[in-house]
């Protein structure tokens, strides 16, 4: 099977497989933050969390227009998921923000362990998306190997 350059703006099976790199560096660059941010004092930790939430939300924001791009190519089923996910999202921050405010300490102690649930179903979540990454990165890899073995069945 040979690999021939595609056209210009073509993908390749290299460009998602490329992207399972950068996933893994992003998981092991949160795990050290996470990880360092259990030493930190309170504003550290408060300022850490208000990066996080902005870095969050600017992921959002180009996940989103990823998906408006790639809309006309593929099921309304990744963007059912991704409109899902950022209203769950939402929903949790506006919580958040809410109890915040908030000093009672039985509903302070609801709010942490709100926040933990929270933090296991978006790790939970990452999960199964890294699955999917898997799945579509290997099926993206077979589906060009397929079109490259039909080119050369062709000439």
């Amino acid at each position: 099977m040979s690999n021939p350059t595609p056209p210009a703006g073509q993908a390749t099976p290299a460009a998602p497989v490329s992207k399972l790199g950068e996933l893994s560096e992003k998981a092991r660059d949160v795990q050290r933050t996470v990880e360092a941010s259990l030493s930190e004092d309170r504003q550290k930790l408060s300022a850490a969390v208000a990066d996080a939430k902005d870095k969050a939300e600017q992921g959002a924001q180009r996940l989103k227009a990823g998906g408006e791009q790639t809309k006309a190519h593929v099921t309304g089923a990744w963007h059912q998921v991704q409109t899902s996910w950022q209203e769950h999202v939402d929903s949790a921050r506006r919580k958040f923000e809410e109890r915040k405010e908030e000093r009672d300490l039985k509903r302070l102690q609801k709010a942490a362990d709100d926040a933990e649930e929270y933090a296991a179903d978006a790790i939970a979540f990452a999960i199964v998306a890294i699955e999917e990454a898997e799945y579509a990165t290997l099926e993206a890899v077979l589906a060009r190997a397929d079109a490259d073995d039909a080119t050369e069945a062709a000439k």
